[in-house]
């Protein structure tokens, strides 16, 4: 598969970028687990999540559910609906004839399948818990779950008996969880999750485009072939549902973080970052809202607030 032309991987690997993608994602998978004063922390910097993702630990088992009725699943689809129409705007301009816009895989890749091959599984240093769940996305026996869920997740019939925010959630938290685990592929390094909240300027390389991190995955060119393949679910509902024109969304807008305004085809860091030049307006806002994010992160360390596990994957959506 040929690279994505390099603004767009400049544009993706920027650190203002991979924050805010990074907390996005924290701030709803978080939540419902945080301490009071933990969630003071996202709500003073802006970062409350409207409709958080999971569900509460139980009290019992502390285990935590995908929240399948609040609207999440469409923060999920929309805010990368955003990310897509921002890179799509930078391969316009950038004319590649490989790479007019991000197309999604027409269906998910098989095992044998010689363009986008599977990686073979590997050791995560200090993080068995996702070298695990990696593992087990490899399999014949996740792939075959995989199909299930494509199959679900085209059929008229089944997409007519979701919401958009029911199937944004369901496929959140199932199929896409788990091929963002399933094309994972072994780096020198990994960017430390859990208790460190690790955003050394190291990370900031654009190599560094690991499709199990937050801070990262979006580097991968794969992640565009992935989203692009969720996107068009929405089309697959919008047509199963007889809709044309707008998405019908719940929300104006759904959540894509502080900084997302009202404005439904663009990625706020992404276009700061694309018109940022040395003096200009644009890159001053792009520092101030760098720094805002620095801080947020500083602040959430401090508070003793975790990074949730990469790419949980749920079965039962």
């Amino acid at each position: 598969m040929n690279a994505f032309p390099k603004p767009v991987i400049d544009a993706m690997s920027a650190r203002a970028m991979r924050l805010h993608h990074m907390l996005w994602h924290t701030a709803r998978d978080s939540w419902t687990a945080l301490t009071p004063a933990q969630q003071e922390v996202f709500h003073h910097h802006g970062w409350a999540p409207p409709r958080p993702s999971l569900t509460a630990p139980d009290p019992v088992t502390g285990n935590r559910s995908v929240d399948v009725g609040n609207g999440s699943g469409e923060d999920f689809l929309f805010m990368h609906r955003q990310m897509i129409a921002a890179v799509d705007e930078i391969l316009a301009e950038a004319g590649d004839p490989q790479h007019p816009r991000v197309e999604g895989w027409p269906t998910i890749p098989t095992p044998q399948d010689a363009e986008y091959p599977v990686p073979p599984a590997f050791d995560v240093p200090h993080d068995i818990e996702t070298a695990e769940a990696i593992r087990g996305a490899k399999t014949q026996e996740s792939f075959d779950q995989i199909r299930e869920w494509e199959a679900r997740f085209t059929d008229p019939v089944k997409l007519r008996a979701m919401s958009l925010g029911q199937l944004g959630a369901r496929i959140e938290f199932g199929i896409h969880n788990r091929l963002h685990l399933r094309w994972s592929a072994e780096l020198p390094e990994y960017r430390p999750g859990g208790d460190a909240f690790s955003v050394d300027t190291r990370w900031d390389d654009a190599t560094y485009d690991w499709l199990a991190d937050t801070y990262s995955a979006h580097v991968n060119p794969l992640f565009w072939k992935l989203h692009g393949w969720v996107d068009a679910r929405i089309d697959d509902w919008m047509a199963a549902n007889g809709l044309a024109g707008p998405v019908p969304w719940s929300f104006d807008p759904p959540w894509s973080g502080p900084e997302g305004g009202h404005d439904h085809h663009h990625h706020a860091i992404v276009r700061l970052t694309r018109r940022a030049r040395p003096g200009n307006a644009e890159a001053d806002a792009l520092e101030s809202r760098l720094g805002t994010m620095e801080t947020t992160v500083e602040h959430l360390r401090q508070a003793g607030v975790s990074e949730p596990a990469r790419f949980v994957v749920h079965d039962d959506v």
